[in-house]
C-alpha cells in the first residue's frame, strides 16, 4: 500500500473523502499500527477479543511498543467496530423508513 503514495492523497481519491476537513494521516503512526497488527498472529487479527494480557505483552514486545499502546489500538478498533455496526443498523432503518412511505 505504500507504493500507492501517502495515505492521504489515495483517500483523497475516494469518493466523498476529499470533502472531508481536517484529514490527515500521519506515517509514523500508521507505521506504529503495522508493527503491531504484523506482531499478531492470524487468529489474534480475525479475533481480537483472544488478547489477553500475556499475548497483549508478546504483542508489544514483538513490535516494540509498549502495552498501553496496544491496549489503545484495540481500543480504537472496538470503537471503529461499534460505529460501523451502528452505521449499518442505521441504514437499514432508513430503508425501512423509505419503503414505508411510499
Amino acid at each position: 500500500m505504500r507504493k500507492l503514495g501517502p495515505l492521504e492523497n489515495i483517500l483523497g481519491m475516494l469518493p466523498g473523502m476529499s470533502n472531508v476537513p481536517g484529514l490527515s494521516v500521519d506515517d509514523r503512526q500508521l507505521r506504529r499500527i503495522e508493527a503491531i497488527v504484523l506482531s499478531m498472529t492470524p487468529q489474534e487479527r480475525t479475533r481480537p477479543d483472544i488478547l489477553n494480557a500475556r499475548r497483549r505483552q508478546r504483542i508489544a514486545r514483538g513490535s516494540g511498543r509498549t502495552v498501553t499502546e496496544v491496549n489503545d489500538l484495540l481500543q480504537r478498533f472496538n470503537q471503529m467496530r461499534k460505529l460501523m455496526k451502528n452505521a449499518g443498523k442505521m441504514k437499514r432503518k432508513l430503508k425501512e423508513l423509505q419503503r414505508l412511505h411510499r
